[in-house]
């Protein structure tokens, strides 16, 4: 829960206010922190344990900022593949839209777009480099990989950037390399050809580093949110003769929303006062119709939230103010600037705020916040003043919360 409560002394002078088990299935943890100064702009952390490629060689991947995670998907070749035939190894680089749900408020959804950003895998020979090129030994087996392919595995093709120039891929059995690439959002494929007719390969596994990011971040409502998006691994991702053993990669998304409201109040007391002022009481002996006063407070969030009341005196709905002998209500109303807007869509001008918050549930900004302020209004009617002690100080105490939990 994350609450802002404000608290107001009233005070004035007559009156005075002082999942399911799948092999190709990854679980992202991953938590988002809107930052209310640039809320358009929210960073997408992800807290998933690091497994593939960036597991095993993890300064290659500290040193271009990223992660990777491994499906255990298995691609391989039904038979020869020829020399010069190309494997496209082609994936889904650009940015793709899906649906989360908020876990507790119904109907309530946001949008996540993911993309993946870079790709790799350790490819398994049916037999070693070195009897595929028919090459003797003596030199490092890098090398025999190296030259089985145009370009080396090792090695990136244009637009593709490769992270691993050296030969650390290069397993000593002479069958196993593992190699990884970055892939801007231009890319289509990280195409090679082998020189040598191949009589069998496999791909053990597809580790994969993705983006996330929210659509309209500032909408967010604090919570978890959950979803999740399918690649085909026929469709999607395209390794040409070499065959998948799982239709389907999946990423099952949790989302903690941690939204912090941040509201900015330009007093902690408000004076109540006749409309004019006290002289018509003062030089005429004229009791004021009613007493009122406004508060101003800014609203440097873009989280939704909800607003709520407690009091130090509590009446039916709402606060009292008291001499020490005698009480009276105060109402007490709220104006929000635009674009805030109620569940309905509807502006919250003068809008009664009451304890247990009626109808303030669900504030949320139809649009990028501005800095305008908003209003709190309190107002002891006419025929309360009526009732109010002549000579005599009304004090009470209010507290505001503004809370995001919602």
């Amino acid at each position: 829960m994350n609450k802002l409560m404000n608290r107001l002394v009233l005070g004035s002078a007559l009156c005075g206010f002082a999942s399911l088990a799948n092999a190709a299935v990854l679980d992202v943890q991953a938590e988002i922190r809107p930052d209310p100064i640039n809320p358009g702009n929210a960073e997408i952390i992800n807290q998933t344990p690091i497994t593939g490629y960036c597991f095993e060689f993890p300064g290659n991947c500290s040193s271009r900022n990223i992660r990777s995670n491994s499906f255990p998907i298995v691609f391989t070749s039904s038979g020869v593949i020829p020399r010069d035939h190309v494997i496209p190894f082609g994936f889904p680089a650009t940015w793709r839209r899906f649906t989360v749900e908020h876990a507790v408020i119904p109907g309530e959804t946001a949008e996540i777009e993911i993309r993946i950003a870079g790709v790799g895998t350790r490819y398994r020979l049916n037999n070693t480099a070195q009897a595929i090129i028919g090459h003797p030994g003596g030199v490092p087996v890098f090398e025999y990989h190296s030259t089985l392919w145009q370009p080396s595995w090792a090695e990136a093709t244009a637009p593709c950037q490769q992270i691993n120039a050296t030969s650390q891929g290069a397993d000593p059995n002479g069958t196993d390399f593992t190699a990884f690439w970055l892939t801007p959002q231009n890319v289509t494929t990280c195409s090679r050809s082998p020189k040598y007719d191949i009589p069998g390969m496999s791909l053990q596994r597809l580790d994969v580093h993705y983006e996330l990011r929210a659509v309209r971040p500032e909408q967010l409502i604090s919570g978890n949110y959950q979803g999740s998006y399918n690649y085909s691994t026929s469709g999607d991702f395209d390794m040409g003769v070499l065959n998948p053993n799982d239709a389907v990669m999946t990423f099952n998304l949790n989302l903690a929303v941690r939204q912090d409201v941040n509201v900015k109040m330009s007093a902690d007391s408000v004076a109540l006062a006749p409309k004019g002022g006290w002289m018509e009481w003062i030089n005429h002996g004229r009791r004021p119709e009613k007493i009122l006063g406004d508060l101003r407070f800014f609203i440097l969030t873009s989280t939704p939230f909800k607003m709520d009341l407690s009091c130090s005196r509590m009446g039916i709905g709402t606060c009292l103010i008291s001499n020490g002998a005698h009480e009276v209500p105060v109402d007490i109303r709220v104006s929000l600037p635009s674009p805030w807007v109620d569940s309905t869509g509807q502006s919250v001008v003068r809008r009664p705020l009451t304890i247990g918050g009626a109808g303030l549930e669900h504030l949320v900004p139809s649009g990028l916040p501005t800095r305008e302020p908003g209003l709190l209004h309190f107002e002891v009617p006419s025929d309360s003043v009526e009732t109010m002690h002549d000579d005599s100080s009304y004090q009470g105490t209010i507290n505001v919360t503004f809370d995001s939990d919602i």
